[in-house]
């Protein structure tokens, strides 16, 4: 209970160092000016002496660094006069720049169209669906020159409609001059000296716009750029990765490579690990991006010796709204094996083996190029599953009569769902595997990720010889909540 003689506590001196308090005529006009934020536990944990400091970009009114271009692209635009009234916006994108985009173009009056591949989170359609762009979703699996693929099918809509423009953030040299002009100048007037900067490349614009602004401050400043395992930027393999905003399937003519004098590679593990351990540690509510880019950080400076007094800037690209589905989520980071499930010594069945539950193996299985129709007879009555595989057998992903429900409640196109299309349009994309051959697969390992998902599909992991990277599995069978439920029930009697 409070005191009843409890008095007010005056804050003294002290008062908030952020934005000083003034009246905006509209949130647009608080993109930028975002806050360096010093980080304090995680740098000496990793034994460094070097002062490290965060870009908090995830600040920025739609929640990420992309909120900057999306407006002064469409000022350019509209100052070149291609905008005007009724124009609409067409932008291919990960989801980021499409929400600054779209809150752009509800400030200002405009419309939106979003493209955007299907495997980005669901948090980012459900933000643009509020700020009103209409959403067409393209397969995360469609290569570049596909007639599926993102930029395809931007391009397509772009002929259709006489009224849109593309602002082409992948293009457009107001990427990274705004980066160079406004972010890249705020870290410079903040900290004056900048010994390394460390970003996520992505369209590429935001590390050659800051590379620019730093080398002309500090010349013997080391930029180093963040890509995503499975990215093909700097000549890796492509390869599927679950990071976010950083990473593509192609090279953005904006990313110019001579500005940048390292690169560092990281994988989903580290980087959603790094940044919930951000989040524990700092308290700065960030992105798996920040993750990936806070554990490039860590390494370049340990590997280059950065000392005391010498200082390094870390962007963070976007925070915690996006993901709360996915590396928030204990059970998704323990599904992908990111995370180890909790111990519970006293609960009898927790760690009884995988084996012990009987895999429902009756699931049919489609090629990817069958069609839905081809799917729907496959199950029939018996089953409401059929997993989906490739010309060798190898698994590919899930389909369901309750996603394609979905596709006919909620159409990515304007026309009706049409059950002619290719199985591997409507994959399952939350649909997650427990590997029997890789981890501790246990009947505790199931039961959690079965809080998240309808059904778990049972794989094997095969040795791929034509990859160190890419993971190939020949899928088992389904277990349900019912068989795991039935499974524990026996312990309980």
């Amino acid at each position: 209970m409070y005191s009843a003689n409890a008095k007010y506590i005056s804050y003294g001196n002290w008062k908030p160092a952020g934005r000083d308090a003034k009246v905006y005529d509209n949130i647009l006009q608080v993109v930028g000016n975002t806050p360096l934020v010093k980080l304090n536990r995680i740098p000496k944990d990793y034994g460094l002496e070097c002062e490290i400091y965060a870009k908090c970009e995830f600040l920025n009114p739609g929640g990420s660094i992309k909120d900057r271009i999306a407006y002064t692209l469409v000022r350019d635009a509209e100052q070149s006069g291609r905008a005007h009234d009724g124009t609409r916006f067409v932008e291919p994108t990960s989801g980021n720049t499409g929400i600054g985009l779209a809150l752009t173009a509800a400030v200002k009056g405009y419309k939106a169209t979003i493209v955007t591949p299907d495997k980005n989170a669901g948090e980012k359609l459900s933000t643009l669906k509020l700020l009103k762009a209409d959403i067409v979703q393209t397969p995360a699996s469609a290569n570049l020159g596909d007639p599926d693929h993102f930029l395809t099918v931007a391009q397509g809509i772009l002929k259709q409609d006489p009224n849109s423009i593309c602002l082409d953030q992948f293009s457009n040299p107001v990427n990274p001059m705004t980066h160079e002009e406004h972010t890249g100048s705020e870290i410079v007037a903040a900290l004056g000296h900048v010994d390394m900067a460390v970003m996520g490349a992505g369209t590429g614009g935001t590390v050659t716009g800051i590379a620019r602004a730093l080398k002309q401050a500090c010349p013997e400043c080391v930029i180093v750029a963040v890509e995503a395992v499975g990215s093909i930027i700097w000549g890796s393999e492509l390869a599927p990765f679950y990071v976010e905003g950083i990473g593509d399937d192609f090279i953005p003519n904006v990313l110019e490579k001579d500005v940048i004098d390292k690169v560092v590679h990281t994988n989903d593990y580290d980087s959603f690990n790094m940044a919930r351990e951000i989040i524990r540690k700092e308290g700065l509510l960030c992105g798996g991006s920040s993750g990936a880019a806070m554990f490039a950080a860590l390494q370049a400076a340990k590997e280059l010796k950065l000392a005391a007094g010498k200082k390094v800037v870390v962007v963070f690209p976007d925070g915690i709204r996006n993901y709360m589905t996915k590396f928030v989520a204990d059970q998704w980071m323990e599904a992908h094996l990111f995370k180890e499930p909790p111990l519970h010594p006293n609960i009898e069945w927790w760690n009884h083996p995988l084996d012990n539950l009987p895999v429902d193996i009756s699931v049919p299985h489609v090629k990817h190029d069958a069609t839905c129709r081809d799917a729907l007879t496959a199950m029939g009555s018996l089953h409401s599953v059929a997993i989906i595989v490739d010309e060798n057998g190898f698994y590919e992903g899930a389909i369901s009569k309750n996603q394609l429900r979905h596709a006919a409640t909620n159409p990515k196109k304007e026309e009706k769902l049409n059950l002619n299309e290719p199985v591997k349009k409507h994959i399952i994309h939350n649909c997650l595997t427990v590997v029997e051959n890789k981890g501790c697969s246990t009947v505790g390992l199931v039961s959690r990720i079965l809080d998240i998902t309808p059904f778990v599909v049972i794989v094997e992991k095969i040795p791929n010889p034509e990859s160190k990277i890419i993971e190939i599995f020949k899928p088992k069978g389904v277990i349900t909540s019912e068989t795991v439920w039935q499974y524990i029930r026996q312990y309980l009697e």
